[in-house]
């Protein structure tokens, strides 16, 4: 819950950006509203439908940073984006922290190191919101490698106004499922990767978790294997593609997934 002290400042802001709907400031003053229950560095507000390319309908980033988040992220990093994944397997709609939603490794996965250092990411907690039947608008505070992880007070904070805060970011942002503006990008589903090549469905299992974040010890317990059974599928899957190391996995994965279909 919001302390007593920032109670009526949290109101006032929500009322203000319910006033917004429909403005130019809106973006603008939902970043102020979220700023009263927690720091953060930057906010992007991104519309997936399916697995067509991402829109960004906001962000305050610099030019850097918006061509890796933003511009680089849409062409198909954003396929093994732990938010959006939990969009698409049916994570209950509200606001998580990305701790909450990856495996301990992910940390150590070539994704965080290849994608979230690349901006200097250290934590993340996004509003995952429904947006038709398959859309989602998914709204990302993060903060930097220097500041510290966001605590069960700010998950709290924000979780106590997400009524008002979903019901506005809805009726600015949202669209009807007739009015699909996801653009067809060149993006694709990273099952298609794991098709393209001759994996078994056990080893295509587990290349899937493994671009995911998820480590061997891992992995087996989710699969109810033991750890060597799991290596020994994970070396055969390595020798098959023709690869011999985790960052390799993940560079195939991503020519494969930012190469041009057309």
């Amino acid at each position: 819950m919001v302390g007593d002290a920032t109670l009526a400042d949290w109101n006032a802001a929500l009322g203000d950006l319910i006033g917004q709907i429909g403005q130019e400031g809106f973006a603008l003053t939902l970043r102020r509203a979220l700023s009263v229950c927690t720091g953060f560095e930057s906010m992007v507000v991104t519309r997936y439908r399916g697995t067509s390319e991402p829109v960004c309908l906001f962000h305050d980033l610099d030019d850097v940073q918006a061509a890796i988040s933003v511009s680089f992220y849409a062409t198909g990093p954003f396929l093994l984006d732990p938010f959006y994944l939990a969009c698409r397997e049916g994570r209950t709609p509200g606001v998580w922290r990305l701790q909450d939603l990856v495996p301990p490794s992910f940390l150590l996965s070539e994704y965080y190191r290849r994608f979230y250092r690349r901006v200097r990411i250290r934590d993340e907690l996004g509003l995952l919101l429904p947006d038709g039947a398959e859309g989602w608008i998914i709204l990302s505070l993060a903060r930097s490698l220097r500041s510290p992880e966001f605590d069960e007070a700010a998950l709290a904070c924000v979780r106590s106004g997400l009524p008002p805060l979903a019901a506005a970011i809805r009726r600015h942002w949202g669209r009807p499922e007739s009015d699909a503006d996801a653009r067809p990008g060149r993006a694709q589903d990273l099952l298609g990767f794991l098709g393209a090549v001759s994996l078994s469905p056990r080893e295509a299992e587990i290349i899937h978790l493994v671009l995911r974040g998820h480590s061997s010890p891992t992995i087996a317990a989710s699969l109810g294997l033991a750890e060597g059974t799991v290596k020994v599928h994970r070396r055969n899957a390595y020798a098959k593609l023709g690869i011999s190391s985790q960052g390799e996995l993940f560079s195939m994965a991503t020519r494969y997934l930012v190469s041009d279909t057309d």
